[in-house]
């Protein structure tokens, strides 16, 4: 019987975008493999998964009292290294789909300003998943690079990519990031704000989807027009029993507005950090907005506004960082300045 060769147990090089909301895996030479919520399901007597991803999704407000379901990610960083490494074998397990039990490298998208800790969390998450050859890579430069930027362009280029934890800010000129800053604020902001409104306005307890698709059915950057309304379900607060209340658009612009007031003025402020000659880059050609968080109605109208510069939706703004992940295996110099080590 003929063995099989050493090369061919090693599957391609995978690429990771280890989000709060999502996490997506890119395998080199098959594109993106895996586009799951970063979410699992464990029994909390045993601690033992009983559900990742999808699975998770479903049952999230359905399951026991022993099935606790949890995202081990929190604002772009790893709250739980056990069960971050956890979901992320699960992905890599997911993504070779029986074709290999080693990769060649891992490459995992990280905040450029991430501190000691959240390396060591990352990386002791990578060793719990079986990785070793792991690199963390620049969110903020691949996030340009998967809007479509041109790493040679001599001039400026800015890009805005607003995830579900963290709003990432840089700026490249000719394959050097020249700014690179990460808010602590994105959609999952939103839909806390919404959560609380609703329970505060109206007595009732809902979960995150239901925030969710509230946000997106009713919630913009700008105020309407014309009020909308859309009805939601949950729990009361007062009677304890399932029970429902109409939310209209004015309340859900009111309740999101604090969050994106905190969106806009980092951003400003990132345009006021830039070098002068780049300033005039920016001025001349706008910026570009990326990450699932910037679909929210209205978003590009406001930055527009308040900035006084053109905006433009990258294609597909939620697979930007990935798409940039990608693109590095092809690029070995960029690669190398991708990468980001602990301080």
């Amino acid at each position: 019987m003929k063995l099989p060769s050493l090369l061919s147990l090693v599957t391609d090089d995978l690429a990771i975008d280890l989000g709060t909301s999502r996490t997506r895996v890119f395998a080199r030479g098959r594109g993106i493999v895996v586009n799951e919520p970063s979410l699992l399901a464990y029994d909390q007597p045993s601690r033992e998964v009983v559900a990742v991803g999808l699975e998770a999704l479903e049952l999230e407000g359905r399951a026991s009292n022993d099935i606790q379901i949890i995202s081990p990610l929190q604002d772009g960083v790893v709250a739980d290294s056990t069960f971050a490494g956890k979901l992320i074998a699960s992905y890599i397990r997911m993504a070779r789909d029986g074709r290999s039990s080693i990769s060649r490298r891992v490459l995992i998208s990280i905040a450029a300003d991430a501190t000691d800790i959240e390396h060591y969390a990352l990386r002791y998450a990578a060793k719990e998943a079986g990785v070793s050859n792991v690199h963390f890579i620049n969110k903020g430069m691949v996030a340009l690079l998967g809007s479509g930027v041109d790493p040679e362009d001599q001039r400026a280029t800015l890009v805005v990519d607003v995830g579900a934890g963290t709003t990432t800010i840089a700026a490249m000129v000719h394959k050097h990031l020249i700014f690179s800053r990460t808010l602590r604020v994105g959609g999952n902001d939103l839909d806390a704000a919404l959560i609380e409104m609703i329970k505060q306005n109206h007595n009732l307890l809902v979960g995150p989807r239901t925030a969710e698709r509230v946000k997106i059915e009713l919630g913009c950057a700008v105020p309407l027009d014309q009020e909308h309304t859309t009805m939601v379900k949950g729990r009361s607060t007062i009677a304890g029993n399932p029970d429902m209340a109409i939310v209209n658009s004015i309340e859900v612009h009111d309740a999101i507005e604090p969050v994106l007031a905190r969106i806009v003025l980092a951003i400003q402020e990132a345009l006021e950090a830039l070098p002068p000659e780049a300033s005039g880059d920016i001025y001349d050609r706008g910026m570009m907005l990326a990450g699932g968080a910037s679909l929210l109605a209205g978003f590009d109208e406001r930055l527009s506004k308040e900035t006084e510069l053109a905006v433009q939706l990258t294609e597909s703004p939620a697979r930007s960082v990935i798409r940039g992940l990608g693109l590095l295996f092809e690029d070995p110099l960029m690669l190398r300045r991708a990468i980001v080590k602990a301080g």
